[in-house]
């Protein structure tokens, strides 16, 4: 049995990826600073910081895979808090693989961002993106297999408030009002949750080895005609535009901006946007 270790499991997309690999038989060890809420009986928590490397080192004894997902990701707060977001991701990415290296772990599975491929992003992008070339050059160096995943815009099941769709429907539901701070023209590549592990899980395979891969919906929708869909399944009419300056938010898909090409892998079969908010809206947690 394959023994797989998922930094950052409690999150959103990691903590879905973590449930199926345990379905699927894995011996899973979620690592975090947080217990996942739905911590499954066959799988370990380990309470650690990316940040201690002799303790992640420790934790990574026998492992055979590293999911790496762990880290800063809310863009905003990463280029508020620069040196905590540069230190996290940038150092953090160089303990897991100097404790990969140690451990003889095969391969590694890194959450970056489509924001590694944008103009956009300031010091979240610059995070990524340097993460993704570390990890490059340490394959090069010690032959540790690696997949590089950049995703699209994430929703479904158990996001929360600091999830863009979570946010709108948890406003819906509260507040009978949308509050969008732009004029909602901005285009997004959604992929449900659910499809998105999927392929994180299919990435195991050995002919998706030292790629970098694009995680992206089959379709792109303005924002707007997302949040009318929103509007529309909660049975509510109010959607707010307000102005607001996002300097470091794309209003476009960032996939022209090619600074280190990936290929686009989508699911065969996905979860249709009005289905995936649906689901969101009929969680009673948000």
């Amino acid at each position: 049995m394959k023994k797989i270790g998922v930094f950052g499991g409690s999150g959103f997309l990691a903590n879905h990826i973590s449930e199926k690999l345990t379905n699927e038989g894995y011996d899973v060890t979620i690592i975090d600073l947080v217990k996942p809420k739905n911590l499954l009986k066959k799988q370990k928590f380990i309470n650690a910081n990316i940040l201690d490397k002799k303790k992640i080192t420790k934790i990574l004894n026998k492992i055979n895979v590293v999911y790496h997902f762990a880290g800063i990701a809310d863009i905003d707060k990463a280029n508020k808090f620069q040196f905590l977001s540069l230190n996290t991701n940038i150092l953090g990415t160089i303990n897991i693989m100097e404790a990969c290296i140690h451990n003889k772990v095969k391969k590694i599975i890194f959450a970056s961002s489509v924001y590694a491929l944008s103009e956009k992003g300031g010091f979240y992008s610059t995070s990524k993106l340097t993460s993704e070339m570390i990890i490059e050059q340490y394959s090069n160096k010690y032959n540790i297999k690696y997949n590089i995943l950049r995703f699209g815009s994430l929703y479904g099941l158990r996001s929360n408030y600091f999830n863009s769709l979570g946010k709108y429907v948890s406003q819906a539901k509260k507040n009978k009002k949308i509050i969008r701070y732009s004029d909602g023209n901005e285009t997004r590549n959604y992929i449900n949750v659910l499809d998105a592990a999927n392929l994180c899980i299919q990435i195991l395979k050995k002919k998706y080895e030292n790629k970098y891969f694009n995680l992206i919906g089959s379709k792109e929708f303005k924002v707007k005609n997302v949040l009318k869909k929103i509007a529309k399944l909660s049975k509510i009419k109010n959607i707010i535009y307000k102005k607001k300056i996002y300097e470091h938010h794309y209003k476009i898909n960032p996939y022209t901006y090619k600074l280190r090409g990936g290929i686009s892998l989508k699911p065969k079969k996905e979860i249709n946007i009005e289905e995936g908010i649906k689901q969101i809206i009929n969680e009673t947690d948000i």
